[in-house]
């Protein structure tokens, strides 16, 4: 066993060579931080499906199984390193929670709509309504590209901030706020 480092990047060399101290080492200075990049990485919406801890796990056990192949010079470098998992990993909860929505719509569809209540609506033609407008908007969001659903979902489903759809699409918030806004068009196309 290596005795403890207190270099960060010596730290980093450890781990990039596997070694198991250097990764409790890593994970006893660094769990609190990681463990706040998963709470920004989803939002309200996504949170009420996936336990932060649960993606923080994940993404240790990442770490661990699969060590980086080169040391990184900082804290900065790593921690923007371990972001990118943890981000890559919420936005596959994110599709997978879309895709489950939309299956169960679908299967909702095909049910006897009588057996379908909906207490927010006041009126009959008001459930009518509403269903088929999510109809749309799902056959729309998924006629998309894949860019622009992903930042739809980023922003408009999972109601991240900019700067957490900026860093999971890997691209500036001045971007993200224009492809947006080119989703939204393209979106608005669609649904015509």
């Amino acid at each position: 066993m290596s005795p403890p480092t207190r270099s960060a990047p010596d730290l980093f060399a450890r781990l990039s060579r596997g070694d198991r101290s250097a990764f409790d080492e890593v994970h006893a200075r660094y769990g609190a931080r990681v463990a706040a990049i998963a709470r920004r990485s989803i939002g309200p919406r996504l949170r009420t499906r996936l336990e932060t801890m649960d993606l923080t796990q994940e993404a240790w056990a990442a770490v661990a199984c699969d060590p980086p192949a080169v040391p990184f010079s900082g804290e900065r470098d790593f921690l923007g390193w371990i972001a990118g998992i943890v981000e890559r990993r919420a936005l596959r909860e994110a599709r997978r929670w879309m895709r489950q929505r939309r299956q169960s719509e679908r299967e909702a569809a095909g049910a006897d709509p009588a057996l379908h209540i909906d207490r927010r609506a006041a009126r009959p033609s008001q459930i009518v309504l509403r269903e088929e407008a999510a109809g749309r908007m799902n056959a729309a969001v998924a006629r998309l590209e894949k860019e622009d659903r992903d930042v739809i979902l980023l922003r408009h489903v999972l109601g991240l901030p900019w700067r957490d759809v900026a860093a999971a699409l890997g691209i500036t918030q001045e971007c993200a706020q224009m492809r947006c806004t080119r989703a939204r068009r393209r979106l608005a196309q669609l649904m015509r």
